[in-house]
């Protein structure tokens, strides 16, 4: 390899050594809103590009469990956090793929694990800003939430829509498996498309 090619490649691995997850400061909320809604457009993430109340609800700012920033080279480029209690689509009913029956989320996420539902955790907030990918800055990001959900002595669950396939893809390789799939209220209203639904998953304790 030439100098100037071998000079670039040591630049780039040396952004990559860059990439940081950190507990979320007060400080990353402003840079984070900024970056969910830059990302938005290409994600679908959230759903709608604009909320029905603040965006710093949707971060889980005042209710997380706990929540992790991504940094680059000093710059915010991702987050997650997780909660205790399931998301408000939780709620709803939906079909277990597995037996045909009608559960809640939280209803079916405790019976694939095995537990009561005051024992079930909830990823949330996972995103990442597309001009960081290739860091591997995503799997990391889930990985940290689930190992501090199963350190606190908890069970991973998380909802995916209908709109991110590429997520739910990944989650499937990680070993994440399908307990529900519903068609909650506020998805049809935000999209005018009742054949949108959402897929709950939880993930074993014997996967990452």
């Amino acid at each position: 390899m030439d100098p100037e090619r071998r000079a670039e490649a040591t630049a780039v691995a040396g952004r990559r050594g860059a990439a940081t997850i950190r507990p979320r400061v007060v400080a990353d909320v402003s840079p984070l809103v900024d970056l969910l809604w830059a990302q938005q457009p290409a994600t679908r993430y959230p759903v709608r590009d604009s909320l029905p109340f603040p965006v710093e609800d949707f971060l889980h700012v005042h209710d997380a469990a706990a929540a992790w920033t991504a940094e680059l080279d000093g710059r915010v480029v991702g987050h997650a956090c997780w909660l205790r209690t399931p998301p408000s689509a939780a709620a709803q009913r939906g079909v277990e793929t597995s037996t045909g029956a009608t559960r809640t989320a939280a209803e079916a996420c405790a019976s694939a694990h095995g537990c009561d539902e005051d024992e079930l955790a909830w990823v949330s907030a996972l995103f990442v800003d597309p001009a960081a990918r290739g860091q591997g800055l995503g799997p990391r990001l889930l990985a940290t939430v689930v190992d501090g959900i199963r350190g606190a002595g908890l069970r991973p669950c998380l909802e995916v829509v209908d709109l991110n396939p590429a997520a739910l893809r990944r989650y499937r390789a990680d070993g994440w498996q399908t307990v529900l799939r519903a068609t909650p209220d506020w998805l049809t209203a935000a999209t005018d498309d009742p054949s949108l639904g959402t897929t709950t998953m939880v993930l074993p304790p014997a996967a990452r």
